[in-house]
């Protein structure tokens, strides 16, 4: 994996990225992760985002760009057991996320020969990812709670307004918006 470029996202891998000289020192986070793995459900738009701030403080340490970007039609894939908050099966869950770093989940796709079996190769959906304008970020060596707060409120305007501005497009009506837990 390491040689494909994929490395963890801690602050020591991501500082190592950013501070080399030269252009083209781009990351990649999947922001919300395994928890928001856990709320996956076709139909179902939505990001685990509001608490997860770290990723906007790195990019003012080093002055990098932040980039909304939203795939379309991912829920849609696998179906997915979903333990509602309290019930038995997501305490085992977070439990597994917090000492494993991942969230087992329980789902199912389709078959090898058939869209009509379950199995574990995805349904035939499109996945279409959209990518917004960058977010000129500062560059600031300690920034402060409110610096941090702001630009990350910024990520998440610039995200939504990327949602709805495509939504129609991939065939989710009007009404529909971007659940940011």
């Amino acid at each position: 994996l390491g040689s494909a470029g994929i490395c963890p996202v801690n602050r020591d891998s991501i500082d190592y990225i950013l501070s080399k000289n030269g252009s083209g020192n781009a990351i990649i986070i999947v922001v919300g992760g395994a928890a928001e793995s856990l709320n996956c459900t076709p139909g179902k738009n939505s990001v685990t985002l509001r608490n997860r701030k770290g990723f906007v403080k790195l990019a003012l340490r080093h002055g990098a760009d932040l980039v909304p970007v939203y795939s379309f039609g991912e829920n849609e894939v696998y179906k997915q057991v979903i333990f509602e908050e309290g019930s038995w099966g997501r305490w085992v869950q977070k439990k597994f996320q917090k000492h494993i770093g991942f969230a087992p989940c329980i789902f199912h796709g389709r078959g090898l020969f058939s869209s009509n079996t379950w199995g574990l190769l995805p349904y035939s959906k499109p996945i279409t990812t959209v990518v917004g304008e960058p977010i000129t970020i500062p560059k600031i060596e300690n920034p402060s709670q409110k610096e941090v707060d702001f630009y990350h409120s910024l990520y998440v305007e610039s995200l939504i307004r990327l949602f709805d501005k495509y939504k129609s497009k991939f065939g989710l009506p009007e009404t529909e918006l971007l659940e940011v837990n």
